[in-house]
């Protein structure tokens, strides 16, 4: 019996949960292998959670080792070139691999050098040690202007600013320092989100608790020794605080392979999540060059390439189209939530926020790791 050789660059959400999946659909004839050097796994959405005493940091970090099944190689290095025409990847220490099938899956890379003046005292919740930081800062607050919000466009997780932003209205108001606090929510997009509906309920929440929001500000800069941040049209914001998402870049080598512009996101088919003419090269998650950079919807591509995968080592070419799918739970006022569901034939829309949205939001690091990651669901 013939082997099918399955490369899958990247060692988190979307790289491991195709790994899962197609180990649970293949047997010993499907050789599967994972490239990457992460030690630690860490479910980013609880960022908007932990600097809020909301949940444990400790609970938001699985060992990578720990979450892949058996029967999946892993090889610990990282990816320097990609040669889709003579199905080749070269990593750092100096292997070279071949592939039947390649699923790129590399996420984004955090480039907060790109704005002139982010320096230490600007923080933000996109990763680990950063939460942690930003969670000391919010604990020793007395009371002033906080300025949030993404950088540029596009960033991981669209909701989860005025997700941040409702978090830190509550925590303000149990400290008793929320009348003495200024808090405003800059974006560089028209509205807090692409989808009306949603932006009109969740701007709903922003006039209610009083917090400040001001779209199309897109960040050109910031001046450290005056305390501001400047948009490309010239308008200036004071803050004693400032959380700025830095912006967004797919991996360099990507770029330097020839499968990415400057971006470093690879161009892919929406129907098919296949890079250019090869039907054997998928981009999976935050690698591919979708205006949106949700973890729910690279779980939804990561099990429509493992299932196509599974049945082609089969011999059966399956037509089926990747339909955009994405369900998630966001943060509310009062520790209520919303939870929104959609695909590419469709739009969110909320009406409501309720303790039971809000609660899933809470338990979602718990059905992560438990069952998503593991590709049960």
């Amino acid at each position: 019996m013939d082997t099918t050789n399955v490369l899958i660059i990247g060692d988190a959400n979307a790289g491991i949960i195709t790994a899962n999946k197609l180990r649970m659909h293949t047997g010993k004839d499907v050789n599967i292998t994972i490239i990457g050097n992460s030690e630690k796994t860490y479910f980013k959405p609880e960022g908007v959670l932990i600097p809020f005493n909301g949940i444990d940091y400790r609970d938001s970090i699985k060992p990578t080792d720990f979450l892949i099944n058996y029967g999946i190689k892993r090889i610990k290095a990282m990816a320097t070139r990609i040669d889709p025409a003579n199905r080749s990847v070269v990593l750092d220490n100096g292997q070279k691999l071949t592939y039947d099938y390649l699923v790129i899956a590399t996420g984004d890379r955090l480039v907060p050098e790109d704005v002139p003046g982010y320096n230490p005292d600007v923080y933000h919740f996109y990763d680990i040690e950063n939460v942690l930081r930003l969670k000391k800062m919010l604990r020793g607050f007395k009371g002033g202007k906080i300025v949030v919000g993404p950088a540029s466009t596009p960033f991981q997780c669209p909701v989860a600013p005025g997700e941040f932003m409702f978090g830190l209205d509550l925590l303000l108001r149990n400290k008793g320092i929320r009348e003495n606090s200024e808090l405003s929510l800059i974006v560089p997009m028209k509205d807090v989100l692409p989808f009306k509906s949603v932006s009109d309920f969740v701007r709903k929440g922003f006039e209610e608790y009083n917090i400040n929001f001001i779209p199309d500000f897109k960040t050109e800069y910031i001046e450290p020794e005056k305390n501001s941040i400047v948009s490309s049209s010239g308008e200036s914001l004071q803050y004693d605080k400032l959380v700025l998402i830095p912006p967004h870049r797919g991996q360099k080598f990507l770029s330097d392979s020839g499968m990415a512009g400057d971006s470093g996101y690879v161009d892919v088919d929406k129907f098919t999540l296949e890079y250019s003419d090869y039907d054997n090269v998928f981009a999976v998650g935050d690698a591919a060059n979708f205006p949106m950079k949700v973890g729910a919807l690279g779980h939804s591509e990561a099990a429509y390439v493992a299932e196509r995968i599974a049945s082609e080592s089969d011999g059966v070419i399956s037509d089926t189209k990747f339909d955009g799918f994405m369900g998630c739970s966001s943060i509310y006022a009062e520790q209520r939530g919303f939870t929104l569901s959609f695909d590419y034939n469709s739009k969110p829309s909320v009406n409501f926020a309720s303790a039971p949205d809000y609660f899933l939001k809470y338990i979602s690091g718990d059905t992560y790791f438990s069952s998503i990651i593991r590709g049960m669901i």
